[in-house]
């Protein structure tokens, strides 16, 4: 079966019809492509056989026949769109322009993200970042559709096989209670002493939940009593400094909590938030999308524990 014409043509044929064009010398052209003049001839020749017939017409003043300028014309915006997406990929590369976008789960957008989105501005600056607020179940769908690049947040369990989840770091978690809470004096609390508290649970279908029930129950013998299901840290806090209930949540929020709250150390036993980075298993991560997980990995820690 016969080659269609387009899969003989070159890259190199192109741009030199294009500068014979311009310039009107096979002379000129190749001085302006380094090559040499019998090279710029033969580059014409092959395409004009190809083709099946004369593109250019040669003599004292070049010029380009019918089929020569339709040729020029398409090989000039061929060229410029190849010659500008090359650059782009090249300046994504180097880190030179570029976006990620990143779905992050409530609790950690507000308390973590702030200062490394800060730190990446400064570290990149021509590269733009979007932050997309998420729920546990929205971080997952953002990123299975290319809404996000990567996502941020607890451990999502093992039931997407398409997602590849990196841990971070590990944060103690900590009740927080108002300040007039009769528990308010003491700087940690024994698990057992959960127990009849009325929580608000943030966040609920976050597998870390799952996880923190069942070391309860099986470990100090105690079964949550939810009060409210919430999905917004603010409202959590909002609750807690009505008298509606308390919350265990990772430390790292205790940077957000209102003054009139307190965070009191959970032990017997210590309850833990991880900190995962989510992503698609078999989809490459952009330039920028590395630059940024880079970064998180760098300076995503646990704060010092609570006294």
């Amino acid at each position: 079966m016969a080659r269609l014409a387009t899969e003989t043509l070159s890259l190199q044929q192109l741009r030199a019809l294009a500068a014979v064009a311009g310039t009107g010398s096979f002379t000129l052209a190749a001085e302006s492509l380094q090559l040499t003049q019998p090279a710029i001839s033969h580059l014409i020749k092959r395409m004009e056989e190809d083709l099946g017939q004369p593109l250019v017409v040669r003599g004292r003043r070049i010029r380009m026949t019918d089929a020569g300028q339709m040729m020029v014309d398409t090989a000039v915006r061929a060229l410029r769109l190849i010659d500008e997406s090359v650059n782009a990929c090249r300046s994504q590369a180097q880190l030179r322009e570029g976006r990620v976008v990143l779905a992050v789960g409530h609790l950690t957008a507000g308390a973590l993200m702030p200062p490394l989105l800060g730190r990446f501005a400064r570290q990149y600056p021509r590269l733009a970042t979007t932050l997309l607020d998420s729920t546990a179940e929205q971080m997952i769908s953002r990123i299975l559709s290319q809404e996000a690049d990567l996502g941020f947040g607890s451990d999502i369990g093992q039931t997407h096989s398409e997602l590849a989840t990196e841990p971070l770091f590990t944060e103690r978690m900590a009740l927080f209670v108002r300040a007039d809470h009769p528990l308010a004096t003491r700087s940690s609390i024994e698990a057992r002493l959960l127990e009849g508290l009325p929580f608000i649970h943030v966040n609920p279908d976050a597998n870390v939940w799952r996880a923190v029930s069942r070391q309860l129950s099986s470990v100090a013998n105690v079964y949550p009593q939810v009060a409210h299901h919430v999905s917004m840290l603010s409202t959590a806090f909002g609750l807690i400094q009505a008298g509606a209930g308390v919350a265990l949540l990772p430390r790292y929020v205790e940077v957000l909590m209102p003054p009139d709250l307190r965070a009191l150390a959970v032990t017997r036993p210590v309850l833990e938030y991880p900190v995962m980075a989510v992503r698609l298993a078999k989809h490459p991560l952009s330039p920028a999308a590395m630059a940024f997980l880079a970064l998180a990995r760098q300076q995503l820690k646990p704060r010092p524990a609570l006294r």
